[in-house]
């Protein structure tokens, strides 16, 4: 072979720009098409819920005047999340995003994919928006529910004939209020006493001292609060215990009582944005690890995973796009070769002991030479002529001449290549090697060490004559 060509090409600045935004367009789409899966999914499980909803308020319903409105709404939100669904996942269907096998600098392009990316991400916004509505919904419900089951607790503890159902619902009310104050006593380890307000003191004062009760109480059966949030409720009730006035009573309420029930709000709201922010980035990790071909690691929302999840993002969308970009420049010089007439007759991979991997096309030039174009995994790019042979072997002296005339043509045609290469935006990032037309490049290509297309005719190297006659039909072309 002859005049190696090594060159590290690269993407114009806009160019560049284009290529990737298509790249991110694309791996963001496919990523929110996943959450908005994932959220359709929860939705449908909804159901169950709906279900269990109904059943209560039914029950409900046989033993007080109170539900018919929220068995209404529980029917009109389920037949609208079910519409909903249907709506979304045929939007869905319709504009499934996909990764392109090729990419084309343009910025009608570019637009297209910005827009299928804006439409799925706005697909998405409604799922959410249901869920949230969806959530919202039902958590009313279930206090709703909750609040209406104390209240017949309350009206049969009054009553001399209790159902034996109703005197479940008593005892296993009972029963969560004795866990708790059951769990206060082992963190008190003795050092206080805990009792419930007390019932000797005025009617009013204990009412209103049973109620602050309750509500701290709602805080310590949460599971989804924090430990530090849990400890602070049962310190406030041991505070509470203590006090017996009213006045003292009134201030306990706003100092203490209210800031940590907003505090214990905003913590399950804080932990609700993370645990939506974590399943949003983590669809894009599954994602992106799909297109990579790697397997996702199974993950929970916590600080430790949103920070791998973050660095892993970086590093397999970088990857990604590093890929992309070499298959976008390598499938751009095959086009441009093409049309300047060089036709494909062979190929071969080569993997290295290193690991180290190349990709080698023949393109032919005249007749008995040919154009060899390597591309290795780091990038590079390299072309070098040599005469056509079935064997190994070292040129004559009349062959070399001819390679050296060959290889002036192709220096020739190599400027026309690299002009035809950056009007697809692609340009010399690093210029390795660009050696002269000489005769100590000329080589032979053993043509048995290549994939050689059996529909393609290819001729070793002849006479001089021949050559000669091939070269003006082959600048013809190129004109």
């Amino acid at each position: 072979m002859s005049g190696p060509k090594i060159s590290i090409y690269a993407l114009t600045g806009r160019a560049r720009e284009i290529v990737m935004g298509q790249i991110r367009c694309e791996h963001r789409a496919v990523a929110c098409a996943e959450r908005i899966k994932d959220i359709l999914m929860e939705l449908d499980s909804y159901s169950r819920d709906f279900e269990k909803q109904m059943g209560n308020v039914q029950l409900l319903m046989k033993r007080t005047s109170e539900g018919a409105d929220q068995a209404d709404r529980i029917q009109a939100l389920q037949q609208k999340i079910n519409n909903e669904i249907k709506s979304i996942r045929s939007e869905l269907s319709g504009n499934m995003p996909g990764i392109s096998v090729k990419y084309t600098v343009s910025e009608e392009m570019y637009s297209q994919k910005l827009s299928e990316l804006k439409r799925l991400q706005r697909l998405k916004a409604r799922a959410e928006k249901l869920m949230a509505e969806s959530d919202s919904i039902i958590y009313q419900d279930k206090c709703n529910t909750s609040a209406i089951q104390s209240s017949i607790i309350k009206d049969l503890e009054s009553s001399e004939t209790v159902s034996e159902e109703s005197r479940y619902m008593k005892r296993s009310d009972e029963g969560v209020i004795r866990k708790i104050q059951d769990s206060i006593m082992d963190d008190l380890n003795g050092v206080y006493s805990f009792e419930m307000p007390d019932e000797n003191s005025d009617d009013e004062f204990r009412k209103r001292k049973s109620a602050i009760y309750d509500k701290i109480l709602t805080i310590i059966k949460d599971e989804e609060l924090s430990l530090s949030i849990i400890n602070d409720a049962k310190n406030a009730v041991l505070m509470l215990e203590r006090i017996s006035s009213a006045g003292h009573l009134k201030n306990f309420d706003s100092v203490t009582v209210k800031p940590l029930l907003k505090k214990a709000e905003n913590y399950k709201r804080e932990q609700e944005e993370k645990k939506k922010g974590f399943a949003e980035k983590y669809a894009g990790y599954k994602a992106l690890c799909t297109l990579a071909q790697e397997n996702p690691k199974e993950l929970d929302c916590s600080d430790s995973h949103i920070e791998f999840i973050d660095a892993e993002i970086q590093r397999i969308e970088q990857q990604l796009i590093r890929r992309r970009e070499q298959e976008y420049i390598q499938e751009s010089v095959d086009e441009v070769l093409s049309d300047m007439g060089y036709e494909l007759i062979g190929s071969r991979e080569v993997r290295k002991k290193s690991g180290k991997h190349f990709r080698n096309e023949l393109y032919t030039f005249n007749e008995g030479t040919a154009v060899n174009v390597t591309f290795s995994s780091d990038g590079q790019i390299s072309m070098e002529l040599g005469g056509l042979a079935r064997e190994d072997g070292i040129p004559s002296e009349e062959e070399s001449k001819i390679l050296t005339r060959d290889m002036e043509s192709f220096c020739s045609e190599f400027s026309e290549f690299e002009k035809r290469m950056l009007a697809k935006g692609i340009v010399v990032g690093n210029r390795i090697a660009l050696s002269p037309p000489t005769a100590e490049y000329a080589a032979i290509i053993n043509m048995n060490d290549y994939d050689i297309d059996a529909s393609v005719q290819v001729s070793e190297m002849k006479t001089a004559g021949k050559q000669r006659k091939q070269a003006k039909r082959k600048e013809m072309k190129i004109e």
